[in-house]
């Protein structure tokens, strides 16, 4: 079983006097049952869980009208009582719209339950009819294995506990190991199935397969979550191309190299996106808060995962042989901010200047501590950054100019330099800048 980040957030929320039931988000296969399995069997005297995609446990709960009706089949069918001390796991709840509409009694009426429900295409198959409990839930994200999370699941603990405790201002005796792991990260990606058969069998070829079923099986799911056969149409135009997009600056016509028109497939990338499939980068042409996003501009494409987007555009080759082109990078590293990001809600964006004024442009943004984290991503052998560069000299700009790239961590001319295999402690690196 993999250790996940977020389970450390789900230990306090068990330990919080109020716990609204919590809606954990995610993308089909990222590892969501696992992780709240694993969790209620570490914290709590017993799980229970009801499986909404099982179609005899799915007729149980139908028509269920309240919590005690819905205490009541529980005893009587699954022989099971819902008490304090007790975690109840309601997987894929958007099989049942009853059930998810019982979400807010859980919270008025029975404070002292801990609840967790997972919904992989929740908002994508909501209707009008659908709601959530607004303001009785609270919400996790759940995304594919991160760097760190990726060296637990292969037990490297030694160079783990290293990259955790370094600090600002050292030099890692083991920069060069680091480096080539970490490749080998961005080569495998961090969806669970790829890392745990990588682990296991150490066979890259084998590993490919598991992406190219995991693949096939986002294309099927289309047909979950369309409304008719039109509309499948661009759905699935989307899911099987839209990784060729990932870590760069797309548009909405001609997508991915289809022949459809910008208004259809704008609709179909933004119903893509509630599956958390892909996640769209607005831009922003002004460093001054708030931001003020332009949604009619073209915007940057990050997909789930770095593996799925090295599958379908074959990019193995060149990151075998060390080129960690610029859009490789820039899926890696806005995939690793999303994940971050999402416990605080916080808007990522990339910079760009209007056409008529330069061609500056910053690959992410995103406020932190009332102030603009300003990150550019340079994977070759040039690591200055001219745009990021011009916004430090720019006197009306005031931000926290950050360098990712393969260089030492440490501070050159006033940015901030993490190398890739840190990013994830870019919060205390940066610090209050």
């Amino acid at each position: 079983m993999f250790k996940r980040t977020l389970e450390l957030s789900l230990v306090k929320w068990k330990n919080d006097s109020v716990h609204k039931p919590i809606i954990l988000r995610g993308a089909r296969q990222v590892g969501k049952t696992s992780m709240v399995r694993q969790f209620g069997k570490k914290n709590f005297r017993q799980l229970i869980e009801i499986n909404l995609e099982n179609q005899a446990q799915r007729k149980v709960f139908q028509g269920v009208l309240d919590i005690e009706d819905f205490e009541r089949r529980l005893a009587l069918v699954r022989g099971e009582r819902m008490e304090t001390g007790k975690l109840l796991f309601i997987d894929e709840i958007q099989e049942l719209r009853e059930m998810m509409e019982l979400l807010r009694f859980f919270a008025e009426e029975r404070p002292g339950w801990h609840v967790i429900v997972t919904g992989s295409l929740l908002e994508a198959k909501m209707g009008g009819k659908w709601s959530v409990p607004v303001g009785r839930v609270d919400y996790r994200s759940l995304f594919p294995l991160t760097f760190f999370e990726f060296l637990g699941a292969m037990g490297k603990d030694k160079l783990l506990s290293d990259l955790q405790d370094l600090k600002m201002g050292e030099k890692y005796p083991y920069h060069d190991l680091a480096k080539q792991v970490f490749g080998q990260y961005v080569l495998l990606g961090g969806m669970p199935e790829v890392i745990a058969n990588f682990a296991e069998k150490q066979d890259y070829g084998r590993a490919r397969e598991v992406l190219q079923r995991l693949q096939i099986g986002y294309v099927d799911d289309v047909a979950k979550y369309t409304k008719n056969e039109q509309e499948k149409k661009y759905l699935e135009a989307v899911v099987t191309n839209g990784a060729r997009e990932g870590g760069k600056i797309f548009r909405y016509e001609n997508f991915a190299g289809t022949d459809f028109h910008s208004r259809e497939m704008s609709s179909a990338v933004a119903r893509v996106e509630k599956t958390m499939l892909c996640h769209q980068v607005a831009v922003i042409n002004s460093t001054i808060l708030p931001m003020n996003l332009k949604l009619r501009r073209p915007k940057k494409m990050i997909w789930l995962d770095i593996g799925l987007v090295n599958l379908v555009n074959e990019y193995y080759g060149e990151i075998i042989q060390g080129d960690y082109s610029g859009r490789v990078m820039e899926q890696v590293v806005g995939q690793a901010l999303l994940a971050d990001l999402s416990s605080t809600f916080n808007q990522l964006v990339y910079f760009a200047r209007d056409r008529d004024e330069s061609s500056a442009e910053v690959d992410f943004c995103f406020i932190n501590n009332s102030k603009l984290v300003a990150m550019e991503v340079k994977a070759g052998k040039t690591t200055t950054s001219r745009s990021l560069q011009g916004l430090m000299k720019d006197p009306l700009s005031e931000i926290v100019p950050v360098l990712v790239s393969w260089q030492e961590l440490g501070i050159d001319r006033g940015m901030i330099k993490i190398p890739f295999y840190l990013l994830a402690r870019w919060r205390e690196f940066i610090g209050r800048n």
